[in-house]
């Protein structure tokens, strides 16, 4: 009996074909396995070279084709070389991960050709043939079988164990084809145990890399965690990442906790709202981060915990994935040192910069919303116009610098004297316009007569020590009969007049019927304020709130 008819049989030739199969699929199921790959396709490579001589053991396919025995046996002998070279090749892998050495493997296909081109063609003996077969499997068998056990040594793993076993197996088959034929019939329930066992050792094999692998890639995770938070800490922006539910720290670098004045220790005790100083403010920021999921360069207040100090921080953030869980990620950059320039450059703009009053652009800006509130909320509002008396006298008298000096005066003594929610704007040269929120005519009144006096008894030295004081006229008008600023900002200016020409230093409601006495009445010249070269000419004195048109809101 032929030793390769134990891969095959007259009745059971499915077995080779699905050994083939499943050997060819373990190949590509462990191609990315490095350890095992090359050995299971030249694996494959020799058993697929040794089951296909079945093709010349069938009589009826040489005859079909016209061959003759000697060819045949040549065939049968050379496909089994280089199926003993394959194996070979596979048990160089099993024992040090290399191919064999290519002179000594050389030296070895010399020897087999000659050896097949002999016993086919010269000596025409195909039982020599068929011994000599028999060596090469089982020599090949052996040499697998010594390696695995090495193999095996150095790594007791269960796959390795396995496919130990599956050599082993092929081996006793092959031997008791060899030395016991008249046994391989109560064998038969073993015979092909050897593919069985060839199979789970694929099978623990697979297993193992996939769990070498995931546990690499969980290294690899936690790996480039580690490189993530080291540059999110050697970072030299401060970077905060917070679990959205909850909102609790994460992670907070060092440059962040130094900013804020934690420790890293603490980061757990703490939320991300801590730190914000304006709640609307960072409402409005997580709104905006809700909606859209990138909030690029939004200017956000917030504090130290040490000191409670607020500062400006400009936030750049991102929603995230960190740690499966949905969290913030923001950068920040500190713009505290930029926001005081703005506020620097916006109070010149909106300020006066001799007395620090309100300028008039900004009074035309803030005051109607002022009033819309007051409409809102059902409430009235009054204004005032005070106007420095002979003020033209005291700065060709004292001197501008002085004049200044009275301006000044003027403008601190309204602040002083008023609430935070009134409005103390001036209007150019020595004209100052106060409005006053919730404030009828009758309480205007009142606080116009309080300023009037604290500014009569105010006393400002001048260069040489000498004490001078001066007084204002006042103009007052109410909201009551009408809310738009246009007329009551002319109101008050003729208020302001009616006072001027009642003999100054005094304070005066609007009076439709007294200003309309007034403007009838010829204005002498010695008692207007206007400059030396106009004093001849019949001109009235020009109003810096002339240029308002009566419009009603």
């Amino acid at each position: 009996m032929s030793l390769l008819s134990m891969f095959y049989s007259e009745y059971n030739w499915l077995w080779p074909l699905v050994t083939l199969i499943v050997s060819m699929f373990s190949v590509f199921l462990l191609k990315e396995h490095k350890d095992f790959y090359g050995f299971l396709f030249l694996w494959t490579g020799g058993l697929f070279l040794i089951i296909s001589t079945f093709l010349a053991r069938n009589d009826h396919l040489l005859y079909y084709i016209g061959l003759n025995y000697n060819f045949v046996t040549f065939v049968e002998m050379f496909l089994l070389l280089v199926a003993s070279v394959f194996w070979v090749n596979a048990a160089a892998l099993l024992y040090n991960n290399r191919a064999a050495n290519r002179e000594s493997l050389g030296l070895y296909i010399a020897v087999g050709l000659t050896v097949c081109v002999y016993y086919s063609f010269m000596l025409h003996n195909e039982n020599m043939a068929n011994h000599i077969g028999t060596i090469i499997v089982n020599t090949c068998l052996s040499l697998l079988f010594g390696c695995s056990i090495l193999r095996v040594m150095r790594d007791k793993s269960l796959g390795n164990f396995l496919l130990c076993l599956t050599v082993v197996l092929l081996l006793l088959k092959s031997l008791s084809f060899s030395f016991l034929p008249h046994m391989v019939e109560k064998l038969n329930i073993l015979q092909w145990a050897w593919f069985y066992a060839y199979i789970f050792a694929v099978i623990f094999i697979k297993q193992k890399q996939q769990t070498l692998d995931l546990q690499k890639s969980w290294n690899t995770i936690d790996m480039l965690n580690l490189q993530i938070n080291n540059m999110v800490d050697s970072s030299p922006f401060p970077i905060v990442i917070a679990k959205i539910t909850g909102d609790k720290l994460l992670l907070i670098n060092s440059t962040a906790a130094k900013l804020f004045g934690i420790s890293k220790k603490e980061v757990p005790f703490h939320k991300l709202k801590d730190f914000f100083v304006d709640e609307a403010n960072r409402l409005n920021f997580f709104s905006l981060l809700e909606k859209e999921h990138v909030v690029r360069d939004y200017d956000l207040m917030v504090c130290d915990l040490i000191n409670a100090s607020p500062f400006w921080l400009s936030v750049s953030a991102k929603t995230i994935e960190y740690n499966n869980e949905m969290a913030i990620y923001m950068a920040f950059q500190d713009v505290t040192s930029r926001k005081e320039r703005e506020s620097n450059l916006q109070s010149q703009a909106d300020k006066d910069p001799l007395t620090m009053a309100w300028n008039r652009r900004y009074f035309e800006k803030l005051v109607p919303e002022c009033i819309k509130e007051c409409i809102k909320k059902a409430q009235n509002f009054s204004l005032l116009l005070l106007d420095a008396d002979k003020f033209k006298n005291i700065n060709d008298t004292y001197g501008h610098k002085f004049g200044d000096k009275v301006l000044i005066e003027l403008a601190t003594i309204c602040r002083n004297s008023l609430r935070e929610d009134d409005v103390v704007a001036r209007f150019g040269g020595e004209e100052f316009v106060v409005f006053l929120n919730n404030t009828d005519g009758e309480s205007a009144l009142k606080v116009a007569e309080r300023l009037r006096q604290t500014i009569a008894d105010a006393n400002i030295s001048d260069d040489n020590g000498n004490i001078i004081q001066f007084t204002v006229s006042i103009g007052v008008v109410s909201s009551e009969k009408t809310a738009s600023l246009d007329i009551l900002l002319r109101q008050v200016d003729d208020a302001m007049y009616l006072a001027k020409e009642r003999g100054r230093n005094l304070v005066a409601m609007y009076d439709e019927q007294a200003v309309q006495k007034i403007l009838n009445k010829k204005i002498k010249s010695e008692d207007r304020q206007i400059h030396p070269i106009f004093q001849n000419e019949e001109n009235e004195e020009i109003s810096l709130l002339d240029s308002y048109e009566n419009k009603i809101l």
